[in-house]
């Protein structure tokens, strides 16, 4: 019976270890393939301007053909609003030229209304908003993530990302990003 247990024991420790590698595979994985991939802009985002929902249409013709910064955000976080998006959008004002910022913003439908009235406000960024409040993009583009720092990237003229990383965390990308926008 002490056998049997240790063998079950033995067996847990060694699957769990695997998971682990797996996992960490997968991680290194989403890094690497993340350069690789061509983002689009699902057609059901909706543009956010002045407080009123606009297609995404119209700010397509302003973003097409062009590299872009692209940030996803936490639009339920008032932290993430503060800190986060205004934040990354100072640091990127002054490298930008004609390129455009764009903040996706992840709102639950539920907590849309709350979203409007009590943190919209306390957005003092003037960049391109675009409302998602079921996470299209990242799902059709296959970038659901927790890690922070691959929701920040750089897209070229034919929107393949070419840059990733949030100069908030690594201020040094900072340089990069200024280089890649002037290039």
């Amino acid at each position: 019976m002490k056998i049997m247990k240790l063998i079950i024991i033995v067996y847990l420790i060694i699957l769990s270890s695997c998971n682990n590698e797996v996992r960490n595979n997968n991680e290194t994985e989403t890094t690497d393939t993340l350069l690789k991939k061509t983002i689009t802009f699902p057609s059901n985002l909706l543009f956010l301007e002045n407080n009123k929902f606009k297609n995404i249409n119209v700010v397509k013709q302003k973003i097409n053909n062009k590299k872009k910064i692209i940030s996803i955000v936490d639009g339920n976080c008032r932290k993430c609003i503060v800190n986060q998006l205004n934040q990354t959008d100072s640091l990127f004002n002054n490298i930008l030229n004609s390129n455009p910022l764009i903040f996706i913003l992840n709102v639950n439908k539920k907590d849309s209304a709350y979203f409007m009235n009590n943190l919209y406000p306390e957005i003092n960024a003037k960049e391109i908003f675009l409302w998602d409040n079921n996470y299209n993009f990242e799902r059709e583009n296959q970038l659901f993530t927790k890690d922070i720092y691959l929701r920040t990237f750089m897209v070229n003229d034919t929107n393949k990302i070419i840059h990733y990383g949030n100069p908030l965390f690594e201020p040094d990308l900072l340089k990069e990003y200024k280089r890649l926008i002037n290039k």
